[in-house]
């Protein structure tokens, strides 16, 4: 009885590394103690910041509608109405300007400050 147990367990080893040889590896390599959970893949959110944060310094002066779409939280829309604003009203003096064209407050303004210059 003990014998076929054991042929049953090393028919059971061998087919399982067949299927899943990365599992055989670890299974051989780690002790039967360890209980090590397996490394998770970064969120897409992760990524998207890492992507944001390489965002070039934009003129809030000379930039066109497109230029300012590529700066965190700006799209289309506001990306116009900056400009229009700019047309209409004559370039910004400061950066708190910004505040006056809808859809920008506090937090955003803190948020487009590292990426914007009145150059």
């Amino acid at each position: 009885m003990f014998t076929t147990f054991t042929k049953i367990a090393v028919c059971i080893a061998a087919l399982t590394s067949l299927i899943c040889p990365s599992f055989a590896q670890e299974k051989s390599t780690k002790p039967a103690t360890s209980k090590a959970a397996p490394a998770m893949p970064k969120k897409k959110t992760e990524a998207k910041k890492s992507e944001k944060a390489a965002v070039v310094p934009v003129s809030l002066n000379k930039a066109t509608a497109k230029e300012l779409e590529s700066l965190p939280g700006i799209g289309p829309a506001i990306a116009e109405r900056i400009v229009t604003y700019r047309t209409e009203q004559g370039k910004f003096a400061e950066l708190s300007q910004l505040m006056e064209v809808k859809g920008i407050g506090e937090k955003k303004l803190a948020q487009l400050r590292p990426h914007l210059t009145l150059d």
